[in-house]
């Protein structure tokens, strides 16, 4: 069996130059000069990278989601390393016998098993016994194909300003709530926007200003043509304390991210998440469902409206000076939408409007509605020269992407939701126990996917994800495909084509049969029909446990869901292939709602071998993943320890490709919920879960099973310490 080692960034007999601190948070133990001083690299790239002390070493190789490598045979696998000597001698001697023009580096590829491509200099080959002639084609290889995207990512690394005290943000917009809820807010839709890197210096000014500019933008587009009355916001804390009151350059979070140190009695700095809530009163929310009534109504009344002139203009003639039903009748809605925000004025009827945010009906005729004053057109302006001649040269210029377009591959398609229901009706009625692929009960669509170059998102361990476009014939009121050209995820499985029996290195994307593939996407489907309804009873115990508590929680409760998706079932339009029947199904897809933000966005919070975060203290979305470990734990409890979900990932508001975890007594050693189900995760997760905060509220009524994670650095935990559900 071959040896395995931590995957780092560069070798691992590397010792310290200097005095140095870990850059573990749990560690911060002092590597003295000369002693071993490890360069630990993350999975993904562009993330920071830690100096870290041996035992921080071993203690990464032992995490179950660590990266592992073979470094058997090396030395048959890879090239020997170049001698630094044979290439200085090689450029010395091109630079001498020519002229000033220094002759080019041409770059050329190497042989199967090297991880970049040669560098040669032609001229310096003759006469130079040290180098031997490179009888080969010269040109770039497909190592270069990925220079801009890292010169791109090194560039921003090397030009970004980092400040050395930062702290992370999460801004919720949130409404007064009623009663027990009036001091905790209730989330207005999905408005939650996470930052990072915020100078943990700022002050409170400035984070209400931070606050209002994030949120503003995003509360406009959801309340369409409402005004809110932005004055009126107040911006709170995850405590509910009012940041107004607290004084101009003081840090607001600075204190609370200092703690004591180790050695010593200095306190040293700790990044920390906080929240932020921009409050709408609760007189303003109300104004606000009542404009949404009302304007449901003024529109069904111009509807009504409408139609009756219509029938009546076959028999009666209108006369030119009196106004049309239909504009009345839109005069009249505007009118009164406006009462809500048009200051105090009176008509002839006598009908005042408050200059208040409240609004009364004026029981007049329409006929008797003022009219609308002819106001002149405003005079025609020139475009600006200077920026009409720099647009036409661009539209002049353009021209038409023939390989985007080509890429561009349209499919008829049944596309089948995957609902989220509750966990009662998954129980009772046999019809809900999975998900079913129901043709009576799919719509009829297409699905454009763009499979160029551009169109491409990512590719995983097991599915591709491609950019597409969903519009169905009859569009739902919610979900996927609710507007023409919804923009989508379109994901298929996939397996890799090595070209070798040893199955390393580079591979090709191979599909699969169409037999093969349906039944694949159709355990992906149901996988996340089931995370739905358990991601919902979650919520149903947190709602239900902070109604009936007499104090709310001292935390903010994250608001997450699944992403919004379906299967699509493609089908032949006749002629694409010699025998295929017009109409017969040909492929499947899985269609997702896009997360917005791309990779910079895109986090793992907890891997699916492992019950505890798989993000450090430090990183930003920490306390996320402390939240979904949380959820665990209620799924756990609350399903008598029999499933939980497994394979948190995504954003901070939607997530994505979960995995549902069954105990042992549930699979009876049978594959179900995929190749992603570990039955040891749920024997295991007593000993391996670490209560947290919101495990820890009482208002919860959780019991702790062990309080700390055991790792080298902690003692054991006894056996009457645990207490066992």
């Amino acid at each position: 069996m071959l040896d395995y080692e931590l995957l780092t960034q560069y070798t691992e007999d590397a010792y310290a130059k200097a005095d140095r601190i870990c850059d573990c948070p749990s560690c911060q133990a002092t590597i003295r000069t000369g002693e071993p001083c490890f360069y630990i690299a993350t999975i993904k790239p562009g993330q920071r990278r830690r100096y870290v002390c041996a035992s921080r070493h071993t203690h990464y190789g032992k995490k179950r989601a660590t990266s592992v490598r073979p470094t058997g045979g090396r030395t048959s696998q890879y090239r020997i390393p170049p001698d630094p000597c044979t290439i200085q001698q090689s450029v010395n001697a091109a630079q001498h016998k020519s002229t000033p023009n220094l002759p080019p580096v041409v770059a050329v590829p190497g042989s199967s098993h090297a991880r970049g491509p040669d560098v040669r200099i032609p001229t310096s080959w003759q006469g130079s016994s040290s180098v031997t002639p490179f009888m080969g084609a010269i040109g770039y290889s497909s190592q270069h194909a990925l220079y801009a995207a890292e010169r791109d990512r090194w560039g921003k690394i090397v030009y970004s300003s980092s400040l050395a005290e930062t702290i992370m943000l999460e801004i919720t917009a949130v409404h007064e709530g009623a009663g027990a809820r009036k001091k905790c807010g209730v989330t207005i839709g999905n408005i939650c926007e996470g930052k990072k890197d915020i100078d943990a210096q700022i002050d409170a000014p400035r984070l209400i200003k931070l606050a209002l500019e994030t949120v503003i933008p995003k509360l406009h587009k959801f309340g369409r043509e409402f005004i809110w009355c932005v004055e009126e916001f107040v911006i709170r804390d995850a405590a509910w304390v009012d940041l107004s009151g607290h004084p101009r350059s003081v840090p607001y979070f600075y204190d609370q991210c200092l703690q004591p140190s180790r050695k010593g009695n200095k306190s040293i700095f700790k990044s920390k998440q906080f929240a932020l809530m921009v409050v709408v009163p609760e007189v303003q929310w109300s104004e606000y469902e009542n404009w949404l009534e009302l304007r449901a109504e003024m529109q069904a009344k111009a509807t009504r409206t409408s139609q009756s002139s219509e029938h009546a203009a076959a028999d009666t003639a209108v006369s030119r000076n009196v106004p049309s039903s239909e504009s009345a009748t839109t005069s009249l809605a505007e009118n009164e939408l406006n009462a809500l925000f048009l200051p105090s004025t009176t008509t002839n009827n006598s009908v005042t409007v408050s200059t208040k945010r409240t609004h009364q009906r004026g029981l007049s005729d329409t006929s008797s509605l003022p009219r609308k004053k002819n106001i002149p057109p405003a005079a025609l302006c020139s475009p600006d020269r200077d920026r009409l001649k720099e647009v036409l040269k661009i539209a002049g210029s353009a021209n038409l992407n023939v390989k985007k377009v080509f890429g561009l591959q349209n499919e008829n398609i049944q596309f089948r939701h995957i609902p989220t229901r509750a966990i009662t009706d998954l129980l009772q009625n046999a019809q809900y126990h999975s998900f079913s692929v129901d043709t009576a009960k799919s719509s009829i669509g297409q699905l454009t996917i763009d499979t160029s170059t551009e169109g491409f998102i990512g590719i995983g361990g097991f599915k591709t994800a491609h950019a597409g476009w969903l519009t169905l014939t009859a569009s739902p009121r919610t979900s996927l495909g609710s507007v023409p050209h919804h923009k989508v995820v379109v994901k298929r499985p996939f397996y890799k084509v090595f070209p070798t029996a040893m199955k390393a290195g580079p591979y090709k994307v191979g599909w699969f049969a169409l037999a093969d593939e349906l039944p694949k996407l159709f355990r992906e489907a149901n996988v996340l029909y089931w995370s739905k309804s358990l991601l919902q009873l979650t919520y149903d115990f947190i709602d239900r446990s902070i109604a009936s508590s007499p104090k709310p929680p001292p935390f903010m409760v994250p608001r997450v869901q699944f992403v919004e998706a379906g299967l699509a079932l493609c089908y032949s339009q006749g002629g694409s292939k010699s025998g295929a029947k017009t109409g017969s199904m040909r492929a499947a897809f899985l269609l997702e709602e896009l997360i917005e933000g791309g990779d910079d966005m895109f986090l793992k919070f907890i891997h699916n071998m492992d019950a505890n975060p798989l993000l450090d203290e430090l990183d930003y979305g920490y306390d996320m993943a402390e939240f979904f470990a949380f959820t665990q734990h209620v799924q756990y409890v609350k399903t008598g320890q029999l499933v939980f979900i497994s394979d948190y990932q995504g954003s901070t508001v939607l997530l994505t490709d979960p995995q549902i975890m069954t105990d042992l007594s549930v699979s009876d050693e049978l594959d179900i919920f995929g190749d992603g189900n570990i039955a040891e995760s749920v024997s295991n997760f007593k000993t391996q879960h670490a209560c947290n905060k919101y495990c820890e509220w009482p208002g919860f009524g959780l019991k702790a099973f062990v309080k700390e994670v055991n790792d080298e650095n902690n003692k054991d935990v006894n056996d009457n310490e645990v207490e066992v559900l």
